[in-house]
């Protein structure tokens, strides 16, 4: 491209030497030029047309002088941008010895050398090379020290390392991070509970961070900010402060049901977590409402809710168990158990259901009972139950018939 724009440059210097010729035809005019004693005269035309040869002749010359060096150039960007392009492939299939190598020597040539030592290093890290990857984290900080920095503090952020990786993404200035490395020093700063810190980079003006990367960062916020609070009464006023679609977040909602959890406030987990539940069924969501079963008969109700629309999920009939028993109707909690190991309930069900018979004196069910639960860790078939009734066996394996928006019932899965 550069040859090209030269030769269109020469191309205009010839058409304003022939524009020049024609202004010039009346009248050559006279140029007179004297060195040491020499004197030489000749017309105007000749002395521009002299000039311009002139130039066209160093050009060249110049050009051929520098070409043996731009061959060797191109030859080596591309040789570097193959190492590149190899390494990174092999790093992606698997093969980190010899990604190691090519990018290493990718990394000798400028125009790539950042991308291949950041390659080199997650290819040396991968292979627990910690001296490579230290020194190639060395020679990153001299090329890019903003690169290796981020790159050092997602190493230890990783490492579950919280505080050495904000103290490296502070040892350089927040105006000069990237959007990824904000990320970093914001999780960081949230995994330490230093708040006040991570709000002001989540609220400053220049974040450059992205409407997803913000979302998802202010939800990681939030969720560390619930996690923190040290009091019944401070959990609650930070969840009041939640806009109302964080406040129907599952993730959200779990964030401050373990923290209720710890604070003994198991009623307002179990609460907040139906109440989330209500907006988005969430499957992990039913299976820690077990543990938090607690004789409210008003929250089993809104738990029981669910049964028509998710009538064969196991995990519901297992918490619909455990929240009968707390309540205090063991006989309802043995028939949910008995409906959610028909429907595909694991080693739990099978030992709830036990330890259930053995406190009602049915000691031979109980037996059988925890024993099929260990033979469903086992990965061994169960051995069927003692004293089941067939109304019984029928009730725990019905299913209520769903049907699609047609009308049309959904084949038994």
């Amino acid at each position: 491209m550069s040859l090209y724009r030269s030769f269109l440059w020469w191309l205009l210097l010839a058409a304003l030497g022939a524009l020049a010729w024609e202004l010039l035809q009346p009248d050559f005019g006279e140029v007179v030029i004297r060195w040491h004693g020499t004197t030489v005269a000749t017309t105007v035309a000749f002395f521009l047309l002299a000039s311009i040869l002139l130039l066209f002749a160093l050009w060249l010359l110049w050009s051929a002088f520098r070409f043996p060096y731009h061959a060797w150039r191109n030859y080596a960007q591309k040789q570097a941008r193959s190492r590149l392009n190899n390494g990174l492939t092999a790093f992606y299939e698997g093969r980190y010895s010899r990604a190691y190598r090519l990018l290493l020597k990718a990394s000798e040539d400028k125009d790539v050398r950042d991308l291949a030592l950041l390659g080199a290093r997650q290819a040396a890290l991968v292979q627990e090379d910690w001296v490579a990857a230290a020194q190639l984290l060395e020679r990153l900080n001299l090329s890019n020290p903003n690169l290796a920095a981020s790159n050092n503090a997602r190493a230890l952020l990783k490492q579950g390392k919280a505080k050495p990786a904000l103290d490296v993404m502070m040892s350089r200035p927040s105006t000069e991070w990237s959007p990824i490395a904000r990320g970093i020093a914001i999780e960081a700063a949230v995994t330490l509970q230093q708040f006040d810190l991570a709000r002001n980079w989540l609220t400053a003006r220049d974040h450059g961070l992205s409407t997803k990367q913000l979302e998802q960062l202010n939800a990681l916020y939030q969720q560390h900010f619930l996690q923190g609070a040290d009091s019944a009464d401070t959990l609650w006023q930070r969840w009041h402060e939640l806009s109302a679609p964080n406040k129907t977040s599952t993730a959200m909602a779990e964030a401050f049901a373990c923290r209720a959890l710890a604070l003994g406030m198991s009623g307002s987990a179990a609460k907040v977590l139906i109440e989330s539940m209500e907006t988005r069924y969430d499957a992990a969501t039913v299976r820690a409402l077990a543990v938090l079963a607690h004789n409210d008969r008003a929250l089993f109700e809104r738990i029981a809710a669910f049964v028509p629309a998710h009538p064969a999920e196991a995990d519901l009939q297992h918490t619909l168990g455990a929240w009968s028993k707390a309540c205090g109707n063991a006989a309802a909690a043995i028939a949910y158990w008995q409906r959610a190991i028909a429907q595909g309930g694991g080693a739990e069900s099978w030992n709830q259901l036990g330890q259930t018979f053995a406190e009602q004196g049915q000691f031979e069910q109980a037996y059988i009972a925890e024993n099929n639960a260990r033979r469903v860790l086992n990965g061994e078939t169960p051995l069927p139950m003692s004293g089941i009734t067939l109304q019984q066996k029928i009730a725990a394996e019905a299913v209520t018939e769903q049907r699609n928006e047609h009308g049309i019932p959904w084949l038994p899965q």
